[in-house]
């Protein structure tokens, strides 16, 4: 997306990623991938609709009733899986690094919800995952290549919501987002996640500033997102 690689430069520097070895892990990526990226499926679950992007925040307990009844889509970031099957509530699509619990990410390839994944340096030994995946995108990000697109993001949180933005959702709404902390943590130091989530939120405020979805939280109050009660989801 326009604007995200000089983000990108940025993130790498910061927190000392190998860029080579990013495009290696999109190459893989490509490599595994069976067919192009389902962007007509993507398309008719997001386009026009109100998405509920979905993190592991600890408020994320307070809000289960409120997505059970919302009648919206449902964008699970990665170990926001857990609690969703707690809960009984299956995302529509699951966006992911294929670093979050194994036995909920394939309880959802069991049940046939879309995943896009997302390859980097860090997780090029889970890759080979996806071969469990029946429906699966890829994403990357560095450049694009072959299969692989870069819709935008960074952290699984903020890739749901740059995923829902890129495929035209009308409204979007971030559940269980706590960008502010405490950290939920599975493959890092509570510090750096912490630092992770606070990039992941000024990447969403910059998002909020040129997208033409409509922007609400009813998690961490962010610039450019209308703080809303969970109650008022059914009405965005």
């Amino acid at each position: 997306m326009e604007g995200w690689m000089d983000k990108y430069a940025d993130i790498a520097a910061r927190f000392g990623y190998d860029v080579q070895r990013d495009r290696q892990a999109a190459a893989l990526l490509n490599t595994l991938l069976t067919g192009p990226p389902s962007e007509d499926l993507l398309t008719s679950i997001i386009s026009d609709r109100t998405v509920l992007c979905v993190g592991a925040g600890p408020s994320l307990a307070y809000h289960y009733d409120a997505i059970h009844s919302a009648g919206a889509v449902v964008i699970a970031a990665d170990s926001a899986t857990v609690s969703l099957l707690k809960y009984g509530i299956i995302p529509d699509i699951v966006v992911s690094d294929l670093d979050g619990p194994p036995g909920s990410l394939m309880e959802m390839a069991h049940r046939m919800v879309p995943f896009v994944v997302h390859a980097h340096g860090d997780n090029i030994q889970r890759l080979h995952m996806i071969s469990h995946l029946p429906v699966c995108a890829g994403t990357a990000q560095t450049e694009p290549v072959g299969n692989v697109q870069n819709w935008g993001g960074f952290t699984d949180g903020d890739r749901a919501v740059f995923l829902a933005s890129h495929f035209g959702a009308r409204n979007i709404v971030l559940c269980g987002m706590d960008l502010d902390g405490p950290a939920n943590t599975w493959s890092v130091s509570p510090d750096v996640k912490l630092r992770k989530m606070a990039v992941a939120a000024k990447l969403l405020e910059w998002l909020s500033s040129i997208s033409a979805s409509r922007m609400y939280t009813i998690s961490s109050p962010l610039r450019g997102f209308e703080q809303i009660g969970a109650d008022a989801i059914v009405s965005v």
